[in-house]
């Protein structure tokens, strides 16, 4: 029969198995996750797209599973974004060559970057929110939405807006960016008219770069339907406004790029190289929307 003494260390014992047992896991599952966490904080820096959103191990984790079921080759997705992360810390991207690389890249990059746009958008849709349609190839707002955007603005006076420029596929990027630039400052013109201050304004547009609208998307935010006739096309000729609280959450990052020319983080090593397969996605070029 075993003393009391010998069943303690017995049971001290296992617990010290259990603990080691357990650090090493942790230490594995951090590794296998860490490279998807440094290049979602790098990527916050450089899209003005992207929030700042706190995240849990748990988000990163599901999301880097989900895209490593992607890799062609073991160790695939790990070079992959080990090589994005240095471009950005290299000040090798602008932010239009970041979005144009999400949009191409679908197998990893893509992956983890709408899921945080998702819950990023889980996020805003909790705020003050309005959304500005446009027709095809026009930055004119109707009658109708000027009016819209003088009562978003009357509501929140002492707010900082923050307003998302979009065109749809139709057409070509680069002419799409400039005519979502466009709708942005007629948007823009209607709030200052309305009392709200350059200060208090901040706008970020894109051509058709992710983040598009989904219909999903607009049921999160409550836009009806009809004002987009359930066209996609329509839903992304488009400004959103949202409001937050001066020194709250805001749901973009605002001079980011300023900050990266100021504050460069090193260059981390890269992995040997891996083989993979090229995708090249080419946009449907049609007329300007």
């Amino acid at each position: 029969m075993r003393s009391f003494a010998t069943e303690l260390k017995i049971g001290f014992l296992a617990l010290l198995v259990t603990v080691a047992t357990a650090v090493v896991i942790l230490f594995l599952w951090h590794q296998n996750h860490d490279v998807s966490k440094q290049f979602l904080n790098e990527a916050q820096k450089i899209s003005a797209t992207l929030p700042i959103l706190g995240v849990t191990e748990g988000q990163v984790a599901e999301w880097t599973e989900e895209a490593r079921k992607n890799e062609t080759v073991k160790g695939e997705m790990d070079q992959h974004l080990t090589e994005q992360i240095n471009k950005i810390r290299k000040g090798e991207y602008t932010v239009e060559g970041f979005n144009q690389h999400l949009l191409l890249c679908k197998k990893f990059c893509r992956v983890l970057i709408e899921k945080i746009f998702r819950a990023n958008m889980e996020g805003i849709s909790k705020m003050p929110h309005d959304a500005v349609f446009f027709a095809l190839d026009q930055d004119l707002v109707k009658t109708g939405y000027g009016q819209e955007v003088q009562n978003f603005a009357r509501k929140n006076q002492k707010q900082n807006l923050f307003l998302m420029g979009r065109a749809s596929r139709i057409g070509e990027q680069g002419y799409n960016n400039e005519l979502s630039a466009r709708r942005v400052k007629s948007v823009k013109a209607i709030l200052k008219k309305s009392g709200m201050t350059e200060e208090q304004i901040k706008t970020f547009w894109l051509g058709f770069e992710a983040p598009q609208l989904t219909r999903e998307l607009a049921d999160l935010y409550g836009i009806d339907p009809r004002k987009y006739d359930g066209d996609l096309f329509k839903l992304n000729q488009s400004v959103l406004l949202f409001a937050s609280a001066p020194g709250q959450y805001f749901p973009g990052v605002v001079n980011t790029l300023q900050q990266q020319l100021t504050k460069k983080t090193p260059p981390i090593a890269k992995d040997k190289k891996v083989k993979s397969k090229k995708e090249i996605v080419t946009p449907e070029t049609e007329k300007p929307s």
